[in-house]
């Protein structure tokens, strides 16, 4: 393990993976400097560790992106524009945000003279539908949304960077469905928390038996910190997920039910199509689970915290966010 990195940026820090990775890095005693929007700081301030400093801007803007990184040593870029309706509807602003301002991070690290890695949080989304599950690193890659495409681009930008400009270090981690507290409600997860705790059914669309697998924001940070400081992830494209636990939306409908102590009061309701709603068949992944096998063997890596209690976690915690921001220039993290 590295033991070189002392100030460390985190983009879109203040969100679901950016708050653990903040006192991950924090109990290693590094310095931590979080950037995101404003509104995203105000909303959770109270969440983000007083030791960290925080700057407010979008990564479309160079100037306080340099700002921010003043100093630092290694970069985190966790911002992004997403969500299956938004960037479907915004294709224009998702690939502004996920490429244009991924490459003026890559520009900013470059000019600082001082950044020595970067950690480009990319998608399990750039596979696509799968011809087989679990997926390892070197399935082929075929997103189908401008998403996954807009990811994969900045996949491409991170390593272009790294031809043009070696002393630019990177890792590319391809997260699988990250959930913990402070989730956008749009979120599978957050969205069938958020309606039980109302007394209100999780519907699902399509016939549930899609399955996932899902990482619990603890977990997902504590890979991505770890991945910083090895020196064997370098130049590496890696997953990060649970590999432990696939499971189907009816599943993990009941389950959060049953969490919530709402067993035998909510049944979940299965629309059986995908109208009146923000997906299509076209659009929909029937199956993506993830392998983490290579992970395992650069990092040590492997899931702890399995999905009752970190649903259980949310439950408690009872923090949602429950729209996008939305403001000119918007992001969050994947």
């Amino acid at each position: 393990m590295r033991s070189d990195f002392k100030k460390v940026l985190i983009t879109g820090g203040a969100g679901t993976i950016g708050l653990p990775l903040i006192e991950e890095l924090l109990s290693r005693g590094i310095e931590v400097t979080v950037f995101d929007l404003e509104e995203q700081i105000k909303r959770l301030d109270k969440y983000i560790n007083p030791k960290a400093n925080k700057f407010s801007g979008s990564i479309l803007d160079s100037a306080a992106l340099r700002d921010a990184m003043f100093d630092c040593d290694g970069v985190i870029h966790l911002a992004a524009h997403l969500g299956v309706q938004r960037t479907e509807r915004n294709r224009l602003r998702c690939l502004d945000i996920n490429i244009n301002g991924t490459q003026k991070v890559l520009d900013a690290c470059v000019m600082s003279g001082k950044v020595k890695k970067i950690i480009y949080a990319s998608s399990s989304e750039v596979y696509g539908e799968p011809l087989s599950n679990p997926i390892n690193e070197n399935a082929i890659t075929q997103g189908k949304t401008v998403y996954a495409v807009s990811k994969l681009a900045g996949e491409e930008l991170v390593k272009a960077y790294h031809s043009e400009f070696p002393h630019l270090d990177y890792s590319i981690l391809r997260f699988f469905n990250a959930y913990g507290p402070h989730q956008v409600s749009q979120f599978v997860i957050s969205k069938f928390i958020h309606r039980v705790s109302q007394n209100l059914a999780p519907i699902i669309y399509g016939d549930g038996s899609q399955r996932r697998s899902y990482n619990y924001s603890k977990d997902t940070a504590r890979g991505t910190a770890d991945t910083l400081f090895s020196d064997k992830t370098s130049s590496q494209i890696i997953n990060i997920g649970n590999s432990n636990e696939p499971i189907t939306l009816i599943d993990l409908a009941q389950k959060i039910i049953r969490l919530s102590g709402k067993e035998g009061s909510l049944e979940v309701e299965i629309r059986n199509s995908f109208e009146e709603t923000d997906r299509t068949v076209n659009r929909e992944i029937f199956q993506r689970f993830c392998d983490t096998s290579k992970a395992k063997e650069l990092i040590q890596y492997q899931s702890t915290i399995n999905l009752d209690d970190g649903i259980e976690e949310i439950i408690k915690v009872g923090s949602f966010q429950s729209s996008w921001i939305t403001s000119e220039k918007d992001y969050l993290i994947d």
